[in-house]
């Protein structure tokens, strides 16, 4: 099941390791580096999965959620931390994040997670 993909994250050698683990297993992967290259690639492609940073620079992956929410784009997000917190937790799950993964991400875990996204975003009414 091959889906179009957004990976958001500030640090390259994640942008890069994600976008070839996703591209191997034949999926079409677009980066970003940051919250205003990822919402222009937002607002011109309609994506299956969006895997995203919690930090990214001066916004937050949850500044992703709300984007999304704002927009009325229904789109499964994982947001991943090397930071987990309760509270950043919580408000993924608030703003309907599909998961919420700590770094170091396996390439096995990821692509498990975007397995399970991407089924979910064939269901239907999703």
């Amino acid at each position: 099941m091959n889906g179009s993909i957004l990976v958001i994250d500030d640090e390259e050698s994640i942008r890069y390791t994600f976008e070839n683990f996703l591209l191997e297993a034949g999926h079409s992967v677009v980066t970003a580096k940051d919250f205003p290259e990822a919402a222009r690639e937002i607002g011109k492609t309609q994506f299956d999965l969006i895997i995203t940073d919690i930090i990214l620079g001066g916004k937050t992956g949850i500044d992703i959620l709300r984007l999304l929410n704002e927009k009325g784009i229904v789109c499964p997000v994982v947001v991943i931390t090397g930071y987990p917190s309760i509270e950043t937790a919580a408000e993924a799950v608030k703003l309907s994040a599909f998961d919420y993964v700590m770094k170091p991400v396996t390439k096995d875990t990821l692509l498990n997670i975007v397995k399970k996204a991407l089924a979910l975003k064939k269901l239907p009414n999703k």
